[in-house]
């Protein structure tokens, strides 16, 4: 149960910061900087899913690990 919460934190979490990087000009170069590769950036950018779906995604699960919340303080419940 506690782990299925955390997934759906981290889920949402990966999905709000989808959301900010409105443009996908923004969104390719979040995803470049962050070590994911230029076809899957640009497959990932160019998808028609909305940012829930998106957020299961190969190339934001790279991007945004859970190592990140982590260290951004996101608590281990």
């Amino acid at each position: 149960m506690t782990r299925n919460l955390l997934g759906w934190v981290r889920r949402r979490l990966r999905s709000l910061l989808w959301k900010q990087w409105k443009k996908g000009r923004t969104r390719y170069s979040e995803l470049r900087v962050r070590g994911v590769g230029k076809d899957l950036a640009a497959q990932t950018v160019g998808s028609c899913h909305k940012q829930w779906r998106i957020s299961l995604s190969p190339a934001l699960c790279i991007a945004l690990p859970n190592r990140l919340f982590r260290e951004m303080g996101l608590p281990d419940i």
